[in-house]
This record gives C-alpha cells, structure tokens and sequence, in this order.
C-alpha cells in the first residue's frame, strides 16, 4: 500500500492525543477482562506501522457487541459517570472535530516560523475558513491543538503559554460591531500579545487594522485522503488501509464524516460511506447525460463555456494566475431556454461544484427576516469558497432591482439585499476559484452594478433557436430513436419553442410509445406531443390565421423575411404564434426604428381590424404573460421615460419603473398612449395597403398550419402592394432582442 506522507511534529502530537483519548472511550465501554483491537501502534496514522500483539480470539470482543453494550442504558449509566470521574478526556471523540484539529495542527507545521512566533513573540494571525461547520470546529478545537506544541513541559503550561487573543467572526458584522472589534484588537496590540482571527473571509469579516496589522494570512485548507484515514483511525481504533481518492476527499464536508465515520463500524464501512454520500451528492447537480456539445441554440454562451473550461485548466495546472479566468457572467434569455441547464454542464465539464441560489430561496430561509435572508446569502457564498473551484449560479437576477428605482416604503431592506449581494461577489473576486453565472429573463430589469467591469462582466443573449439548432435538440434528446426519419416537419411545428419545450415534447413521445403497447417511437408521437387538439370552432380559427399573418407579413415588411416565421399549432394556451429566430441586420436605435417594432407588436391587432372589421381580446390578456399590447405598452413606456425617443417634450429620464409606475403621471400616460395609437394606425395602413396578401397569408396559415417569412415574402410580391417597405428600400432595421415571440392569439 502506498506510504502516505508523515505527519509534522504538532500534527503528529494532536493525533496521538485524540488516539488515546478514543481508545479510552472504547477501553471504558468494555469488561475489563475484554479489550478492542486497536490494529496497529501510535507511531503512525495510516497504513506501513508494525502492529501490535494481538488479542486472543476468546478475549476480542465483536463491533457488534460493542453497539450492543454501548446502546444499553444500564451499561451507559454504569460505565459513562465512571469514565468522565477518572479521567475527564477519556469521551468519544467527533470525527469532524479531529478533522478539525489535524487540519489546524498541519498548517502550523508548514508554517514553523508563525507557530515559533506564538512562543516567543506577539504575532496577529489570520486564517480563513470558508466552510461554517468546520469553522464552529475549529473555536472548539484552536487551543488544545497549541497546547500540543508548547514547547516546555506540560506542568509548565499553565505559567508558561503566551497570552493569545482570539477572535472569532462567523458573519459580516455590522459598523457597530465592528468599531468593538476594532477596540479589542486595538488593546490586544497595545500589550503585545497575540492575536489569532479566524472568519470565513478575514477581508470582509474583521477589522481594517487586525487586516494590516496581520503578520501571517491563512487559507484553512479542504480535507485530504491522509487526513480522512487519520481521522477514521482515531474514531475506530483501527487503520485505514482503503483510502478515498483526493478529487473526493476534497469535496467531503464536516457533516459527511459525521454521518459516514463512526466508532461501531469498521474503516472500510466508514469509507463506503463516505462515497455513497458524495455519489448522492453528486447525483443531485443536475444534467449528467448532456455535454457542451449536446447544447444547441446557445450561441456565444457556449464559446464562453469552452473558453472559460480551458483557462481553468490552465489555471489549476499553475499556467495562468485566476485573475485572467473569466469568471462571471449575465445570461439574458426567455423561459426554457437552457440557462440552468448550460449552468449545470458548465460545472461538470468544468469540475466545479455548483451552488445554486434565487433571491426566493434566500427569503424562504428562516422568518424571512433580513437577517436570515442575509445569513442564507452568505452561507451559499461560503459553500462556494469551502469547495473551490466551484460555480455560484443566481437565478432571476432580476429579483434585486435597480436600486436608485426603489420607492416604497421598504426601500431601505430592499438595497441592503442588493448591496449584501455586491459585497459577496466583490469578496469572491479576491479568493481564487470561484466562478458567477447570473441569469434573467428581463436583464434590463437587473441592477446596473451587478453587470459591470469586476462582476458579472459578460452579458450573453440567448434567443429563440432557428430550424437548424431545434432539429439538433430533438436529435440530441432523441438518441438512437427515428435516425432515419426527416424531422423538418416536426421542426417547423416547434419553431418558438426552446430546449425545455423540447426535451418536454420528446418525453410525452415516450410515454405515448410506451402506453401504445411499448412500441418504438414514431413521428406521429412527436405531433401529438406538439400540437393539442384543436377544438376551436372555424371561424374562431381564421380569425386567429388572420391575427398571426398581420404579425408576419408586418415583420416581413418592415423587418425582412430572415428567421420570421408563423404557426397555428395549440401549444400550451396559445391560439397561434409569429416568431423571429434570426436577428435583422441592422438597428440603430432611432425613434423609426423604435416604432416599426411598435407596429409588428400591434399588427395582429390591425390584422383583425383592417379584415374583420373589430378586434379581439388576442392582442391584450393578464399581465406577465407577454401579450401583444403589454410588450408594445412596455416598450413604448421605455421610449418615453428612459430613452428620450418620444419627441422633444419628453426628455426627462424618470429612471427604471415599472410601468405602473410611469402611468401615475398623466403626461407620461399621454405620450405612451399617442405612440401607441401612431403604431396601430400605421401598421394598420400598411396592411390595409396589403389586404390582398393578408388574406391569402392567413388563408395559407388555415390550409397548412404554418408559414415561414420567406412564403409569406412571396405572397407580398404577388398580391401586396408595400407602400411603405424599409426594407426594400435599403433602411434595414433589426430588434433590439431578437429571437423573441411576437405574439400569441
């Protein structure tokens, strides 16, 4: 077996002292004419020691027995006043605790020279412990484990250890704590005597002056296999001759070794422990089926992704210092468009342990109250750094408002969350390893500080997938299954949709194949899968055609016919669907170019109107769900209060409210609601102008179920009249977001 490496002088004297003290326990729940195996002498922690003489097999006493014995009240009631009489260090000793202790005895003998300046001088020492279990465990354990390394005898302890302060800070305090830390280090350093900080982040936690005054800085280690087997000798009794890989060892936490490593089991039954808990851990983080590879429609995330995995590697192989890894980003995109999901393979490509956290999660903890919300937030914090390199991902990062917005009478909780949030990320960027992915549905809606130079610096759009990208989603999720079937069909009927859409269509195909007498799965699984069935009356339909061509032909018209695309297919609750997969090419963000995206969003409104003669209730609906006139009010909302694009009149930036908000002033609700009637009457006669083509667009739409922009373009050629077409006349535009829904009727 292989020879593990041996232990430091303290190191060493605090194992032999929790070695005896653990034997003792075990000695004192035994007859006296029993004793325990205890496989091997003192002189070693692990493995290649001579063992000791061994017991009779008349005279050992069985694991087995031992619980027995140990659970028995009458034998606890007997054996346990008795041992704490005679010697008060003969009790169980907790393995996360030796943990504890070894850990903090080995970074005193790598460092000789702070743990001699301890003896003989008046050093301030600062070590970080990012994990909060083990830094509980190490208070418990700090002075004991020195005491093992005075150097003089232990009669002379008492008189002759230095005068240590220590001060020990588990969360960020607040200035009025803080300014009575400040006065104890204040004294402590004005009588010489020795200091000893220990916080999850000595920057954030302690003091200015203790941070300059520090003669050493210390990062509390994560455990290692030696350490691991060291400590399950010491709870057992018995060496560990099975050790645990290091990429393992390093991700065991205090409460697995709580729960793994006990004195009635054998050092192979606390191994096997020790990897079923990280298996289940590990089973727990998401995606483990899916590469970087299998992600589709991701665009720029993914080339993130594959650069970021590469300069980790560089910088775990000491290529590279951390400060050059990109280790932050703001991923904007609609719901199920893979933001977690990229997340999670991220990580396991990476090899980072994922922590992930909402706002909502953080509020859930405890009462609710700042105070538990802020604690929640930094635990998290603190997990990321305890297992670094890791990943914090923060889902709907629109949750922490833009502060400078916030009104209400809570304003005060609100930017003291935000700012919570800031610091925590500022913190991390000191401390090597730890990577920050946000992601949002409504970026704009963030807190400009959490985007900025330093934090979540680079903001990633991820859109609508074309054709293309949707056929190799359905392939990747589909495996072995229809290879040699076309799926254009299927595709096109999914235009709109995202990966979760997706991977929720191919698993109701199963489940169609499985209860039709599990056969083999079939394009027609995949359809019903997509499509609801339709119930809706003739004229109900054609009304709903004529709703999405207005949205298409509009967006043709004005916008190209690249990546437009319209379908009527019942998915989910909507009616029909007008999309846009691929970004125009151009915007330059003038008022024009504002308002022709005002007129695609309303012309399924005008559609109704210019053939039908009314409109319906398609273009409106609750709020939060995107409905045609919310998008438009909402847009129209930013143009006149943030962007100074609704005329000279108003140039004033009311800052980022929300709509509710804007529409309390009356002159702001004037000017949204004039831009908002220009738009309907302009798309309204553009299409007036092309009634012919919207006709035999949305007649196309009842035969076929769907229309792609590059059909419907042929249609205005054959029967439109484009009175007003930019983009035939070389004033190309784009969206400002593309790949979004235009609509749902």
């Amino acid at each position: 077996m292989k020879q593990l490496e041996s232990m430091g002088p303290l190191e060493a004297a605090t194992y032999r002292r929790l070695w005896r003290s653990s034997r003792r326990f075990l000695v004192g729940l035994l007859p006296r004419d029993n004793s325990v195996d205890s496989g091997g002498d003192l002189q070693a922690g692990v493995g290649g020691a001579k063992e000791r003489p061994q017991a009779s097999a008349s005279d050992r006493i069985t694991l087995r027995e031992l619980t027995e014995r140990v659970s028995s009240p009458e034998r606890r009631s007997r054996t346990q006043p008795q041992r704490q009489a005679a010697n008060p260090d003969d009790d169980q000793v907790l393995p996360h605790r030796a943990a504890a202790a070894l850990t903090f005895a080995r970074i005193f003998d790598q460092r000789p020279d702070v743990l001699r300046s301890i003896y003989e001088g008046a050093p301030t020492i600062l070590i970080d412990v990012a994990d909060s279990r083990m830094l509980r465990e190490v208070k418990a354990v700090w002075e004991d484990v020195l005491a093992d390394g005075y150097p003089c005898p232990a009669d002379r302890r008492q008189s002759t250890k230095p005068d240590v302060t220590f001060m020990l800070v588990e969360e960020a305090p607040k200035p009025s704590l803080l300014a009575e830390y400040e006065q104890i280090v204040v004294e402590a350093l004005g009588r010489a005597r020795s200091i000893i900080g220990i916080s999850p982040m000595a920057r954030s936690h302690l003091p200015d002056i203790l941070l300059r005054a520090a003669s050493a800085h210390i990062t509390f280690p994560s455990l290692d296999q030696a350490t691991i087997a060291r400590v399950i000798r010491i709870a057992t009794t018995m060496r560990c001759y099975e050790l645990i890989d290091d990429e393992i060892a390093k991700q065991i936490t205090p409460s697995d070794l709580v729960i793994a490593v006990r004195f009635d089991r054998t050092p192979g039954e606390c191994v096997a422990g020790l990897r079923r808990l990280y298996a289940a851990r590990q089973a727990m983080k998401g995606p483990r089926e899916l590469t970087l590879a299998d992600l589709h429609g991701l665009g720029e995330a993914r080339a993130w992704a594959e650069s970021a995995i590469s300069d980790i590697k560089a910088w775990q192989a000491g290529g590279i210092p951390w400060s050059q890894v990109p280790s932050g980003i703001a991923l904007s995109g609609p719901p199920g468009c893979g933001k977690t999901t990229f997340a999670a393979v991220f990580c396991h490509e990476a090899g980072l342990h994922m922590v992930s956290a909402t706002l909502a999660k953080w509020q859930s903890t405890g009462e609710a109250h700042l105070g538990h919300l802020l604690r929640a937030m930094r635990k998290d914090f603190e997990e990321a750094r305890a297992n670094a390199p890791s990943c914090v991902f923060i889902d709907e990062i629109d949750s922490f408002p833009i502060r400078a917005g916030v009104t209400h009478a809570h304003r005060d909780y609100v930017v003291e969350v935000v700012n919570a949030l800031l610091a925590e990320i500022d913190g991390i960027k000191g401390r090597e390893g730890v990577v920050v992915i946000g992601a949002s549905n409504h970026l704009a809606r963030c807190e400009p500080a959490l985007l900025r130079s330093g934090r979540l610096e680079k903001i990633v759009k991820i859109g609508l997938p074309d054709i293309i990208e949707l056929e190799r989603m359905f392939r990747v999720r589909l495996r072995d299954d229809l290879v040699h079937e076309d799926l254009s069909a299927i595709v096109q009927l999914a235009i709109g949709m995202v990966g979760a859409d997706v991977e929720r269509i191919v698993k109701d195909a199963r489940r169609f194949a499985r209860q039709a007498g599990n056969r083999s799965l079939i394009l027609q699984d995949l359809r019903n899968a997509i499509v609801r069935p339709d119930h809706r009356s003739l004229e109900l339909r054609w009304r709903h055609c004529i709703h999405e061509a207005g949205h298409l032909l509009a967006d043709v018209i004005l916008l190209g016919p690249d990546g437009a695309f319209a379908t009527m297919a019942r998915i989910g609750p909507a009616g029909g669907m007008s999309v846009r997969t691929v970004e125009p090419a151009r915007f330059f963000g003038t008022p024009d170019d504002y308002r022709r995206r005002l007129q695609v969003m309303l012309a399924g409104r005008a559609g109704e109107e210019v053939i039908l003669g009314t409109v319906s209730h398609g273009a409106g609906g609750q709020a939060g769900l995107g409905s045609d006139l919310e998008e438009a009010t909402l847009l129209a909302a930013e143009m006149v209060g943030q962007l100074g694009l609704a005329g000279a009149d108003h140039l004033t930036h009311l800052g980022a409210q929300s709509v509710r908000e804007y529409l309390v002033f009356d002159e702001v609700r004037s000017a949204i609601a004039r831009e908002l009637t220009a738009a309907a009457k302009a798309v309204a006669a553009l299409l007036e102008a092309n009634r012919k083509a919207l006709e035999n667009a949305a007649r196309h739409l009842l035969d076929d179920g769907r229309l792609a922009g590059s059909d419907a373009a042929q249609i205005i050629k054959r029967f439109g009249e484009q009175q007003s077409n930019p983009w035939t006349s070389g004033d190309k535009v784009e969206m400002a977001g593309p790949g979004e829904r235009r609509s749902e009727s």
